[in-house]
């Protein structure tokens, strides 16, 4: 006999389905809504006043501004639900964490390079040592968590006299 209140179809992974889900299906709609903008004709033209900048750069940038934030929210929420469903795995969840924060950084870089780089054509390597110096923030934030995490609360610290 089967349990009729317990969902079995996903097993031990019924917790992060529900978040999970969300993440995939966020990022797929707003990856076919950017196809089918970009598939416009004369959307590639460029604008009359900036001659280097089009409005499929404008479109790309929005689109991809959406889905950097569906990444940072959804995939917090997973971390997040992997941190609450599984205690085994309590120290090492920042790392999820972080693994979906440096993908919405990296999103984030590839959507705003098409309207930065005419801006950044003097200095090439200013505009990804701006996305370098963001990446380190949560980067330093979750090894100190993990290093504090490993450690433990109960480590005793030796003082000297």
């Amino acid at each position: 006999m089967t349990d009729s209140t317990s969902n079995k179809t996903w097993g031990a992974f019924t917790p992060v389905m529900p978040s999970f889900i969300r993440l995939i299906v966020g990022v797929i709609v707003l990856v076919i809504v950017e196809a089918v903008v970009l598939g416009f004709p004369g959307i590639s033209n460029p604008i009359s006043g900036a001659s280097t900048i089009s409005v499929a750069d404008i479109v790309v940038f929005m689109i991809g501004l959406i889905v950097c934030f569906i990444v940072l929210k959804f995939g917090t929420q997973l971390a997040n639900t992997v941190h609450d469903a599984y205690k085994s795995y309590k120290t090492w969840t920042p790392l999820l964490a972080y693994f979906f924060q440096i993908v919405a950084i990296g999103i984030l870089y590839a959507v705003s390079s098409g309207l930065a780089s005419p801006y950044f054509s003097a200095d090439p390597w200013a505009f990804p040592l701006i996305f370098l110096l963001i990446a380190l923030i949560p980067t330093i934030k979750v090894v100190t968590g993990i290093v504090h995490g490993l450690e433990g609360t109960s480590a005793t610290k030796h003082s000297q006299d």
